[in-house]
């Protein structure tokens, strides 16, 4: 079993006991009531508390052995529990409303230090979305943001691959326990999260994602981070409840500017009237952050003529093959794969879906 102490299985079982009941949770907190008193109170005490009569009888009937069994989960699993007086828990969280007691996590430990981003959006995002992070967010993952955003399908997952492609950091929120990681859909996606980066849940174990849960989520995908960045979404979206809760805790809100045509555009365009910070090129994020682009070589002088025509023929939101290439430029295949190696180490065309695309700076 995961080597908790005594006082650290209690935290553990009050968090099993009181996750369903913040306000009693709350009041606990508030009082300043031990985690070791709590479980030493009459049951007339624990219902002013705010527990329910089943929540009552579960404290005294479970007690705190309440946590051998997730430990155990634990342990199975390899995950791990944070609490909120570890170094790694995550810095500013226990400044939000309502802060969890502990967290949850699986991988990379590390990144919990590191300065974050979270992105959110529409499940529908579209090839706009898409051609939005590809020209704000690959500078930024190289300066060494770490990618923070909820899993789902559209803006959530195209933000975490394009982490992963740039071979930067990126966390995942889950809105279960990480027994149930959550969409299921997602679960090619989620591995190689959890394999180079990390998720993190407030959540037991076992619990199964439900509706009410995503809210609650959201609060620790823009508690964690330092700004919240929202691509697309309509006037009625979860990424707006991010973007408020975002508010709430003092973090700055940030929104791609959208077609005003667009459904996907509304909630974003009602953002930027209400504020929000808009964000057209990797300056403006990096600038939230207090940091500079990395140092590329990229001074259009430097090149040859023929790099500056693949420069040309490779749009900065498309993917060009190579066969088209060698047809464009008409140069052998090795003089052209020569050319776009080259290009790749100035960090000016990367690799990606078979084929390169010209990275975009500004």
């Amino acid at each position: 079993m995961a080597d908790f102490n005594e006082e650290q299985l209690k935290r553990i079982s009050f968090h099993l006991l009181t996750f369903k009941n913040p306000k009693a949770r709350q009041h606990v907190f508030r009082n300043h009531v031990k985690i070791a008193d709590f479980f030493r109170l009459e049951p007339r005490e624990l219902e002013l508390t705010g527990l329910f009569p089943e929540e009552v009888r579960a404290v005294r009937e479970r007690n705190w052995a309440a946590a051998e069994k997730e430990a155990a989960l634990l342990d199975k699993n390899r995950i791990a529990i944070i609490f909120n007086d570890d170094e790694d828990f995550p810095p500013g969280l226990s400044q939000i409303y309502d802060p969890p007691d502990l967290i949850y996590f699986i991988g990379d430990r590390e990144l919990l230090k590191k300065s974050k981003l979270a992105v959110v959006g529409s499940r529908r995002g579209s090839a706009y979305g898409q051609a939005a992070l590809n020209r704000v967010l690959p500078e930024c993952v190289r300066a060494g943001l770490v990618i923070v955003s909820g899993m789902a399908f559209g803006i959530d997952s195209m933000a975490h691959r394009l982490a992963l492609r740039e071979k930067g950091g990126t966390i995942g929120v889950n809105a279960g326990g990480l027994l149930h990681l959550n969409p299921p859909g997602n679960a090619a996606l989620i591995g190689k999260i959890i394999e180079h980066g990390g998720i993190i849940s407030e959540f037991p174990l076992n619990v199964t994602p439900r509706p009410f849960l995503f809210p609650v989520r959201n609060r620790i995908i823009s508690g964690i981070s330092r700004a919240v960045l929202v691509v697309e979404a309509a006037l009625r979206s979860g990424s707006l409840i991010t973007a408020r809760l975002a508010l709430e805790q003092n973090r700055e809100v940030l929104a791609i500017p959208g077609n005003i045509d667009s459904s996907l555009s509304q909630g974003t365009n009602r953002l930027l009237q209400q504020g929000a910070k808009p964000v057209i090129c990797a300056a403006d994020l990096l600038e939230e952050f207090g940091l500079e682009a990395p140092a590329y070589v990229r001074e259009a002088a430097s090149l040859s003529f023929n790099e500056k025509r693949i420069l040309d023929l490779c749009g900065e939101n498309e993917v060009k093959g190579i066969d088209f290439l060698v047809e464009k430029l008409e140069l052998s295949t090795a003089e052209t794969i020569s050319l776009l190696m080259g290009l790749v180490l100035k960090n000016l065309v990367a690799e990606d879906a078979g084929g390169y695309r010209r990275i975009h700076y500004g």
